[in-house]
């Protein structure tokens, strides 16, 4: 920390984000540079705060990632703010074994699925996925979760081994499906659900023996869409946009200026993507349909804020909430006006060479 420099915190989740790619291109560097306020990764408070990734319970803080935990944190009693929302389509996997003669989800009728347990979690966010997951799947197939058999399965990876990366990303990323993944293989379950990035590397580490059965993210209705990181939120505390507000504009202007940066640069942008979740290049498109580069810009719109109501409203009925609360009443707008109106007034020479023709608007 520098001396006299006012500490903020960020951390965003292992999945493509306008954050992840501001870091790597050092425009938070540039927008923090002359000011009072020392942009820090969360890990420089050390592991007595790594759950904070996901209980938002630093008063100094951004968060850009999965929706789940910060809808948690909300209900919890947190004063925490939705400054904006991305939804990127990722893919939702449900997956069976290689020699599995199902052919749709329908087959899997009464048949054992896997819901994940993360006895070390705070949150258990990746439960919620599979139960969402499954819940989508069933529907599109005229199906819910009374036709199948839903199979606690436990999973013992630390929960902070990749949650808070370093600043320059997250290195390879280890499987996190591990004990769902030994259970389909051993016949215990017959189905399992894995998402995103995450799915490329239980893929990995299935070599071969499995197989996609269905994805999710080809429903035509978004709702079915709605997992754990589809929508994308953008939080920050009440505390740091009352005390701070600048501090606020500025990270959201980084935000924009990488959203708008990343359609001119698609190949870096796969390369930036790759690292700061862990795969390889090649991987990126087998996760993330291919308009990828241009969903990082946030927004506040009514589909937007619909999609997180519904995720909200999953988390409340399934119990993974304490309360329930208003979308409306979370967001925060105005940091997000501020920084578009900003960043539509700064010089277009770090945005590329066709950078004139592209806008920061909601």
């Amino acid at each position: 920390m520098k001396q006299g420099k006012i500490p903020v915190y960020y951390t965003r989740c292992p999945v493509p984000t306008a954050t992840g790619i501001a870091l790597q291109k050092g425009f938070f560097d540039e927008l923090f540079l002359e000011t009072d306020y020392d942009f820090l990764n969360i890990k420089a408070l050390g592991a007595k705060h790594a759950d904070a990734h996901y209980t938002h319970s630093i008063d100094h803080f951004f968060r850009e990632g999965g929706g789940s935990p910060p809808i948690w944190a909300r209900a919890q009693g947190i004063e925490n703010q939705l400054l904006g929302v991305t939804f990127m389509e990722e893919l939702l996997g449900i997956f069976v074994r290689i020699d599995d003669s199902a052919k749709t989800v329908a087959d899997l009728a009464g048949r054992r699925i896997a819901l994940p347990v993360w006895p070390n979690l705070v949150f258990n966010f990746w439960r919620f996925a599979a139960e969402k997951g499954f819940h989508s799947a069933l529907k599109v197939h005229g199906m819910d979760e009374s036709d199948v058999v839903s199979v606690d399965i436990g999973e013992d990876i630390d929960p902070h081994k990749k949650r808070n990366p370093g600043p320059r990303g997250w290195g390879d990323a280890g499987c996190d499906y591990h004990g769902q993944l030994q259970a389909l293989l051993s016949g215990k379950v017959d189905a399992i659900f894995a998402k995103g990035s995450e799915a490329a590397s239980l893929q990995r580490e299935a070599g071969g023996e499995i197989r996609l059965l269905y994805d999710v993210s080809y429903s035509r209705d978004m709702n079915d869409r709605v997992n754990n990181s589809t929508p994308r939120l953008v939080t920050t505390s009440k505390q740091l946009v009352t005390d701070h507000p600048e501090v606020v504009i500025r990270y959201m202007q980084g935000i924009l200026r990488a959203a708008n940066w990343a359609p001119l640069n698609a190949k870096e942008t796969r390369d930036i993507v790759a690292f700061e979740c862990g795969i390889g290049e090649s991987e990126v498109e087998h996760c993330f349909q291919p308009d990828y580069p241009q969903k990082f810009l946030p927004s506040l719109t009514p589909e937007l804020l619909g999609s997180v109501e519904v995720m909200k409203s999953f988390l409340y009925q399934r119990g993974y909430l304490a309360s329930d609360f208003s979308v409306d009443g979370w967001v925060n707008p105005e940091p997000l006006k501020e920084a578009q109106i900003r960043e539509a007034g700064q010089d277009d020479q770090w945005r590329g060479e066709n950078a004139s023709t592209m806008k920061a608007g909601v």
